[in-house]
């Protein structure tokens, strides 16, 4: 039996795998090296994996999450793992080689992660290249739902929002400013905290001025990360996470302006990467 999670900001997916049938699934909080400890990493799997299965016959476990990309990082996720699933072999890899994997199997492309946070990088078949680095949600994050979520509190606290929508906004949401400050300076996860809106930017997208706040987050990816692709019309482009999803339309009328065009969108890799494992024995 193998494991095969698909960790993000907000939340990890779990499914276990026997053969080519899922015989288990379960669901943690997002496990980030940056953010998380051993003690996170073990009190989720403790309260979480299901108690009809026995950790110790898990033979492979393949873990996909932010951060994991650097070497040092996945170390210690990898140490973390042991721990509970203590004969297992381990591999803790980046979320964005799984996306790539997810999207395209072993054939080329660009890969788009947008849920969360964002992450655009070159896949060649087997491994990823970034022309550009993922800097998270302070300095980064273009496209993302905390880079959505940031857009839209500024222009609410600057009153660049038109009433109605900054009515709507007050009437959901503490937006208190002493509150937003605490939530993105002080509080755990802020990433996820701006991100919390994105179910507010999309029930409002027909409004002009929520509207142009995804247009200015999709530019801004677009700028900063696909523009450096010389050869960007000739490549498949693979846009998988939650956000890049439920904007498609709008990612889409964008490409058409600035000659890009997303050939596959997937929202869920998970199950995508059951397939791939299956397939690969591996």
């Amino acid at each position: 039996m193998i494991v095969i999670a698909d960790s993000g900001a907000t939340k990890t997916d779990w499914r276990l795998v026997d053969g080519k049938e899922t015989v288990g699934r379960f669901e943690t909080i997002g496990l980030s090296p940056y953010f998380n400890k051993q003690e996170d990493f073990l009190g989720a799997l403790n309260q979480n994996f299901p108690s009809v299965f026995n950790a110790a016959r898990v033979s492979h476990v393949f873990f996909y999450g932010s951060g994991c990309g650097v070497h040092e990082r996945g170390q210690d996720v990898t140490r973390y793992l042991s721990l509970f699933f203590c004969n297992a072999k381990i591999q803790a890899v980046s979320d964005a080689l799984g996306a790539a994997r997810a999207l395209f199997g072993n054939m080329p492309g660009i890969v788009i992660i947008l849920g969360t946070g964002s992450n655009i990088s070159y896949y060649d078949g087997s491994s990823l290249t970034s022309r550009t680095p993922s800097l998270g949600f302070i300095l980064g994050d273009e496209g993302s739902g905390a880079y959505m979520g940031r857009l839209l509190l500024r222009a609410y606290l600057y009153n660049h929002l038109d009433d109605t929508i900054a009515k709507k906004l007050a009437n959901q949401y503490n937006v208190e400013l002493s509150h937003i400050l605490n939530m993105v300076y002080s509080a755990p996860r802020p990433s996820a905290y701006l991100a919390s809106f994105v179910p507010f930017i999309s029930e409002n997208i027909g409004n002009p001025s929520v509207y142009s706040i995804v247009e200015e987050a999709f530019r801004s990816m677009y700028h900063f990360h696909l523009s450096v692709f010389q050869n960007l019309r000739d490549l498949p482009i693979g846009v998988t996470g939650s956000v890049g999803c439920v904007f498609s339309n709008v990612l889409d009328r964008i490409g058409q302006e600035l000659g890009f065009k997303v050939a596959r969108y997937l929202r869920y890799p998970i199950e995508e990467l059951i397939k791939y494992h299956s397939e690969t024995n591996g």
